[in-house]
Order: structure tokens, then sequence, then C-alpha cells
């Protein structure tokens, strides 16, 4: 059992943080976090659900088998987070080493925790392309398109990216209140669409478990798209091929 101090439990938080959408995904499970109001020793909930398997027996032996995993990863974590640990169905017969592994992988991502020896090097970091801000305003004299217009400025007011060499960050949102945080591992597929004769563009991340992350109007399109590419497993740069495919 987790530390009473450290155990999510409450409805309400569980929901606050599933509606700040900052999720990290891996293999074995995605994470889910939020800040704390005040910071407070980091409280960590489990979930299991009947989707990953229909006997109980195997549930909670799932429970308590992360619940071990965090209770060995509490020291290293830094205080003020609340943090939703999904379960997926890879990790229906694993090793307490390889939840650990890859639990410390996805919280050393999120900053929650700090890994000495592992660098992150920045590719890109910025905002959209500001042909895409440019196009829609001018469209936006059209009455039709004015929701066109909206989404473009709130595009440009709080849309970022983060492409490193150990994955994809998106933050959007309604003052940038949404992350998404993706490791090239757990990406099967990238459709990208060209606009602005090639100037920007857009790219659509399939992930392992069928969700999928939208990026809009990334500047230096090609190179970015490239870099990604790289990362990619053979499977998914296969079924991705080249850009506008």
């Amino acid at each position: 059992m987790l530390p009473p101090p450290h155990r999510l439990r409450d409805r309400r938080d569980f929901e606050r943080i599933y509606q700040l959408k900052q999720a990290h995904h891996g293999k074995l499970l995605v994470l889910w976090l939020a800040p704390q109001e005040t910071p407070q020793p980091s409280r960590i909930g489990i979930v299991v659900s009947k989707r990953l398997s229909k006997r109980a027996v195997d549930r909670n032996r799932l429970k308590r088998q992360w619940r071990r995993v965090c209770r060995m990863l509490l020291p290293q974590v830094a205080v003020g987070w609340d943090m939703i640990v999904v379960v997926r169905q890879a990790a229906l017969n694993v090793s307490d080493s390889e939840c650990r592994t890859e639990l410390t992988q996805l919280m050393a991502t999120a900053g929650v925790i700090a890994m000495p020896g592992i660098t992150e090097e920045v590719f890109y970091e910025g905002g959209p392309h500001w042909g895409d801000l440019l196009i829609n305003v001018l469209l936006g004299f059209t009455i039709i398109c004015l929701p066109l217009t909206a989404g473009a400025i709130v595009r440009a007011l709080w849309l970022r990216y983060r492409i490193t060499n150990r994955r994809i960050t998106v933050i959007g949102g309604w003052r940038g209140r949404d992350r998404s945080d993706v490791i090239y591992s757990e990406i099967t597929k990238v459709v990208t669409v060209p606009r602005g004769w090639g100037a920007y563009g857009d790219m659509v991340v399939t992930l392992k478990d069928g969700s999928r992350l939208e990026m809009r109007a990334i500047p230096r399109f090609r190179e970015i798209y490239e870099f990604i590419s790289e990362k990619l497993s053979p499977a998914a740069k296969s079924v991705s091929g080249a850009i506008g495919s």
C-alpha cells in the first residue's frame, strides 16, 4: 500500500487531473498528472479498468503491483504533484522491474523526478507558423469563416510545440491548459498535410492505444517531419510514408 499522505482517493481530484489533459503515454501505462494548488506530498492513484481484465483477482493483483512500484519511487518524486497511473493491457504479465523502468521514464519526461545522465535535446520549440494566423484572419472578413479565424487566434496565443530527441510535447487549449507528451515508441503512424505551399503543415499522430494527437500549422514542416520520422519504428515509418501521403 502507499502511505496515506501519498494516496489519491477523492473522485474530484481524479476529475481535475483528467480535465487538465496532461498525459504521458507509455507501453505499460498512461501517466496523468496535475500540479497541486498548494504543494504537499505528491499523491498517486492507480486505475485498472474492467476492459483490461474481467477477473477482479487480476485487477487487484495489478493494483498491488503498481502500488509497490510507486512506493519504491516515492523518495525520488518531487512534492506538489497529483498523478494517476492508468494501467494498460501490455502490463498484464510483466515484472515489477519493467513497470518501474517505464514509470520512472515517464515521470522523468514529465519533470516529476530527475534522471542523472539522461539528456534531452530540443530540436524545435515554439508556436504555430504565422501563415496560419494570417490566412485565417483574411478569411475572417467573410462571416462564414469567423470560427476558423477564432481558432487560429487561439492557436497563435496558446499553442506551443516542443520536439526533442525523446518526445513530442503539445501544449494548447484555452490559455494553454492542455498538455500531451508522446514518446516515439508509442507512435504507430504519422499523417502529414502540407499547407501554405509547403511552408508549414499539419500532422496527425496515431498512438498504439488508438488515440490521436493533432498538430496544426507546424513551421519548418519538412525538417520536423524528417526528424520525427527518424525516431519512429520501422513499421511506423513504413505506414507513415512521405509528406502528404
